[in-house]
């Protein structure tokens, strides 16, 4: 684990503890509505991103960083809604990874701008290695061991992941593309361990369930965390380059305005309906348009 990685897991269990210790009915049942923020278009997609990410990891610290002594049967409601605006959110940051993953790094990839840390050699992984599994189980050991809320007497299932070697100081961060992919893959993970509300049950409050299961939501949103670390390194370096930069500025309405537009010149340029042969350029846009409109 980097020291990056080591330091977001520190300063998440003390959250966690805080949160627990305080934690009462009442507060539990304010839950932020985050509708408005996934319908925001006059932002760009890096902050909204930035915003979304920083939304996930509040309204899932806080869902999970339960005192089981004082809840009630009554919360139950409110975890159910919290999973499901947890739900929302990570189906969003999937929306606007996809965007980042293909026409972004297309359209950089067009202009012919000569940007290091765009691309990666390596082949496309679709999910995660042998080694980021262990780490991710490492780091529910390490959750388990340290936060309050996690049944002490499951480190004996653990004892082997303690051998894992910690502190690793290089950098991970190799190119913007397999950040992007390693985030999405993370995401697709984290909603998997998301139930929606109608599928939330005391049973999952019960030891040993409840331990495992915050302990990999935990796991695993510290992950994301920090390759998204990685992500923000990489696009302050590429806002160096000032017609990137005016790229990665544009707010999501623009954007969508301009796909909208490009699509109706060509649409215009065609002679008719019958002879309007979809060339690969108008195949992009098209993708372009419907990407942009989800975000």
């Amino acid at each position: 684990m980097e020291k990056n990685h080591l330091e977001l897991h520190g300063r998440l269990v003390r959250e966690i503890n805080l949160l627990s210790k305080n934690f009462s009915s009442r507060n539990y049942s304010k839950i932020t509505n985050v509708n408005n923020l996934l319908l925001k278009k006059d932002i760009s997609v890096e902050n909204k991103k930035n915003v979304l990410m920083g939304g996930l990891h509040k309204i899932i610290s806080t869902t999970f960083s339960i005192n089981r002594k004082k809840f009630q049967k009554k919360d139950l409601k409110s975890l159910g809604k919290r999973l499901d605006s947890a739900r929302k959110i990570i189906s969003k940051l999937r929306d606007l990874n996809y965007y980042l993953e293909t026409v972004f790094l297309q359209e950089l990839k067009l202009s012919r701008i000569k940007i290091k840390d765009i691309s990666s050699i390596s082949k496309k992984q679709d999910g995660l290695a042998k080694s980021e599994l262990q780490r991710l189980e490492y780091s529910a050991y390490r959750l388990i061991g340290q936060a309050v809320i996690a049944d002490k007497k499951l480190l004996r299932e653990y004892s082997k992941k303690e051998k894992v070697i910690a502190g690793r100081e290089k950098s991970e961060f190799k190119s913007l593309d397999m950040i992007l992919r390693k985030e999405t893959i993370l995401m697709e993970h984290l909603e998997a361990k998301i139930p929606p509300s109608k599928m939330v049950g005391i049973n999952l409050l019960q030891d040993p369930v409840f331990s495992h299961w915050t302990a990999r939501v935990f796991a695993l949103l510290i992950y994301l965390e920090h390759w998204h670390s990685g992500e923000k390194l990489i696009f302050s370096q590429l806002k160096k380059n000032k017609p990137v930069k005016a790229r990665i500025n544009k707010k999501i309405f623009q954007i969508i305005g301009e796909k909208a537009k490009l699509l109706k010149i060509m649409d215009e340029k065609a002679d008719s309906m019958k002879r309007f042969n979809i060339s690969g350029s108008f195949k992009r846009e098209l993708h372009s348009f419907t990407s942009s409109m989800r975000l």
